[in-house]
């Protein structure tokens, strides 16, 4: 049996099979990704800045260009517990895509340009290295539609490091999909 079957059947086993919470467990990982607590109204995701050399190491647990898809229920509480593994600065920020573009990424992000109230790290624009310890960015998704969760740091953007967010009226519980590369 594999490592899934033996976490499902241990999920199951301690009842939380049942809807209780909902983990998604990349393939290759002992520790899940996200856990979404339907209970508590929360979704938490472990956000690895630059965890390989994919994109040049210009991404968030591996993926990069919107490869990843975290879709919360509204009005949940979202705790993205980030920290830098590149050899490069790295921030997160929560933005909208630009306005009167659906598909663009703004030029430029900032404390201030965040979605939500709290969705972003320290330093936004310049980052932090990777001796800098995991940081909690917290905040509610008060707010239905698309958003983008990306490295503010000047050009990393731009060069693909970004996953994406939807903040969805009839979604239960928080789930992390994957797709094809895509740039926008």
């Amino acid at each position: 049996m594999n490592k899934t079957a033996n976490t499902l059947i241990l999920l199951t086993a301690v009842g939380l099979g049942t809807g209780a919470a909902h983990v998604n467990h990349p393939p290759t990982s002992h520790a899940p990704l996200l856990r979404s607590d339907a209970a508590k109204k929360t979704a938490s995701l472990s956000l690895i800045a630059g965890s390989d050399q994919s994109n040049a190491g210009l991404n968030f647990n591996g993926k990069h260009g919107g490869q990843s898809t975290l879709t919360v229920p509204l009005g949940w509480t979202v705790e993205l517990h980030y920290r830098n593994a590149g050899t490069m600065p790295h921030s997160v920020v929560v933005d909208a895509p630009s306005k009167g573009m659906a598909q663009k990424l703004p030029l430029k992000f900032s404390e201030a340009s965040a979605a939500f109230t709290g969705a972003h790290s320290k330093n936004v624009t310049g980052g932090v290295g990777r001796t800098v310890p995991t940081e909690m960015v917290r905040f509610t998704a008060n707010k239905a539609g698309d958003y983008l969760i990306a490295c503010g740091v000047t050009g990393h953007a731009m060069g693909g490091q970004y996953l994406k967010l939807h903040v969805n009226v009839q979604a239960r519980v928080a789930t992390l999909t994957e797709v094809p590369v895509t740039k926008l």
